[in-house]
């Protein structure tokens, strides 16, 4: 049996979902509502201590942290292999997972919480904002998550985080007109990791992610979300996000 514990097909939740959309493996999906700090629930931090998402879950055993459990997945079932054969490949593949995780989803999330997490979480009422955040399992969390909903971002600090998007997407671009893929000619887990996070730019960055600055990673873009696999995923999103995703695809169309 497999179960998934994630929110929508965005970012570190979404990674997983398009995973498993491209083996073709069936799975059971439990929708964590993030904008509700389900992830922080009782219930929940009883699979995942941490109290972060997604969660994988196959014949009993938990799978947590996003990338390794795609690895994870790409080896446990049949399907297309999303791991190179080929060293330097895998290498490639290896290094871009990281460089998404560690310095280009970073930067995304500081625009993704201005303009879009902050301002849903905020409607709420600020105590119960309070007992919410006060239930996250871990101080670092906690004071990241307060200073997130209550502070927000200095201009300064957004400024920074759109240079480093744009530093992200030049060096996708100067990668992609190399290659079809970033790992090599066939798509691997390093699109996968980065599409899930890459894949609302043009519209949250149309300034960085369009076809006169980035040709080649406009190119990549509009060949992944063509892929039935990506449809499939984005058909079980719930919120805004999945709606952004069909935004841009409308504005690839036209």
């Amino acid at each position: 049996m497999l179960e998934l514990y994630t929110w929508d097909p965005n970012s570190n939740s979404g990674k997983p979902i398009f995973t498993l959309k491209e083996k073709g493996v069936a799975f059971e999906y439990h929708f964590v509502d993030l904008l509700k700090f389900e992830q922080h629930s009782p219930d929940y931090v009883k699979i995942n201590p941490s109290g972060t998402v997604p969660t994988l879950i196959h014949d009993g055993v938990v799978f947590t942290e996003s990338t390794p459990l795609c690895e994870y997945i790409d080896g446990a079932f049949d399907g297309p292999p999303l791991r190179p054969e080929d060293p330097l490949q895998r290498y490639r593949m290896r290094w871009w997972c990281w460089y998404i995780d560690n310095r280009f989803a970073p930067a995304l999330s500081v625009i993704g919480w201005h303009s879009f997490m902050g301002p849903m979480v905020r409607k709420k009422d600020p105590a119960e904002i309070e007992r919410l955040i006060a239930r996250i399992p871990t101080k670092e969390r906690r004071i990241a998550w307060s200073t997130a909903v209550k502070s927000g971002f200095t201009e300064e600090q957004l400024e920074n985080a759109r240079n480093r998007v744009n530093d992200g997407v030049q060096l996708m671009n100067s990668r992609l007109a190399e290659s079809d893929h970033l790992a090599g000619p066939d798509y691997s887990l390093a699109d996968t990791i980065a599409f899930a996070n890459a894949y609302a730019l043009p519209v949250s960055v149309p300034q960085f992610a369009n076809e006169d600055k980035a040709p080649h990673y406009m190119n990549w873009l509009n060949r992944i979300y063509r892929r039935p696999a990506t449809k499939e995923a984005f058909a079980m999103g719930r919120t805004q996000l999945a709606e952004r995703a069909m935004e841009v695809i409308r504005k690839l169309e036209d």
